[in-house]
């Protein structure tokens, strides 16, 4: 509890740490671009920091702009990856602060501007988001280092120009505080819309488009063994047709809250409609494991629905196919999938069929029904 506390105190903008946590992802898309867009600032920047070393006025300053330039380097390569990480993301960004700091207190000292070491704080603020105190802490060191290479420079600060300094440090955590927080909530918006787009309304799965675009990702995004399941509950007509649609739904969505608490964080949960579902299982161990998790599908989604008067037994009928040896293709998957649930289905439900060659060839009769009503 303590801990949990701890971190809502470092929340950025005060929002709650689920919250952030449900758009993390989103942000760091985000940030992904704002650092392509910051790094490329950083290549300018290194031009111009140089430009004095041709000019003879300042011989020390290829070694700002290397820096600069190194550092603007590093962080495009980071944000282009699309393997790097929240971690990675944010360490990149630090790394192009610091040399964004160093070069605005250089060229501050240089120059005698302390707006251009404020800008350099709107900059930052308007392209990376990170946690308020983090930045606000980034920005009273940078303040520090101002002032003692000032010092340095010329031996002495002035108590007006420590003043118009300190000035400019509020103004600028003022100021990147507003932006970052309208531009969280911004993010914030577009999450909830592109969410609500992606959801089945009723059970909180994805849908239909949704995971099949999620899938086909995660089936192009590597190599390893995948697994897909096609489950159909039975008898759910009757549960309908006895009892009423509201009975019916809450079947759906009981279903779907059992399957939630049942798979990895990992894996793709769909309500494709009706009273059909897809799982989707990325980068499974062993095939018992797998065996073992279909069983435990059909024995979760079993139970007896009773409104007091009349009863109706539900059951699964689970489809279950191996990217080994198969296309890693969404459409392949599905198809040998839903025939493997037909064959579940023509042996009584309540239970799971694994896909094989040698399956259609024990019945081609149903497997060509399968595939005329599928």
């Amino acid at each position: 509890m303590e801990k949990t506390r701890g971190i809502r105190r470092l929340m950025q903008y005060g929002y709650e740490l689920d919250a952030f946590d449900k758009y993390r992802d989103a942000v760091v898309r985000h940030n992904r671009m704002g650092l392509k867009v910051l790094s490329m600032l950083g290549f300018l920047t290194a031009v111009g920091v140089t430009v004095p070393l041709f000019t003879g006025r300042h011989p020390g300053a290829w070694i700002w702009g290397l820096l600069m330039l190194a550092s603007s380097v590093f962080t495009y390569m980071t944000a282009k990856r699309e393997t790097s990480g929240r971690g990675m993301i944010l360490f990149a960004g630090y790394v192009l602060w610091s040399a964004f700091y160093a070069v605005a207190i250089y060229g501050n000292v240089i120059s005698g501007r302390e707006a251009y070491w404020v800008g350099i704080n709107v900059a930052l603020g308007c392209y990376l988001l990170d946690y308020s105190i983090r930045m606000y802490a980034f920005q009273t060191a940078s303040f520090l280092a101002l002032i003692f290479a000032i010092i340095l420079s010329s031996g002495e600060i002035s108590t007006q120009r420590t003043l118009v300094s300190a000035v400019f440090l509020i103004v600028g955590m003022i100021t990147v505080y507003a932006l970052g927080r309208a531009r969280l909530g911004l993010i914030m918006s577009r999450e909830v819309t592109r969410i609500q787009a992606e959801t089945d309304q009723l059970t909180g799965l994805l849908n239909r488009t949704a995971a099949e675009e999620e899938i086909g990702g995660l089936l192009r995004g590597g190599e390893e063994t995948d697994v897909m399941m096609l489950l159909d509950l039975d008898h759910f007509k009757s549960v309908n047709d006895r009892m009423g649609h509201q009975m019916g739904e809450k079947v759906l969505v009981d279903v779907a809250a059992e399957l939630k608490k049942m798979f990895r964080s990992t894996d793709v949960l769909s309500r494709l409609g009706g009273d059909e579902y897809i799982i989707f299982m990325h980068d499974v161990p062993e095939p018992e494991w797998v065996r073992q998790r279909a069983e435990q599908v059909v024995k979760i989604v079993r139970r007896w629905v009773t409104d007091g008067t009349t009863n109706v037994r539900v059951t699964a009928s689970v489809g279950v196919v191996s990217t080994e040896g198969m296309e890693r293709e969404y459409g392949v998957l599905y198809r040998a999938a839903d025939i493997a649930m037909y064959f579940a289905k023509e042996q009584g439900g309540n239970g799971a069929v694994f896909y094989s060659r040698e399956l259609l060839n024990q019945d081609r009769g149903a497997a060509e029904r399968a595939d005329e009503l599928r």
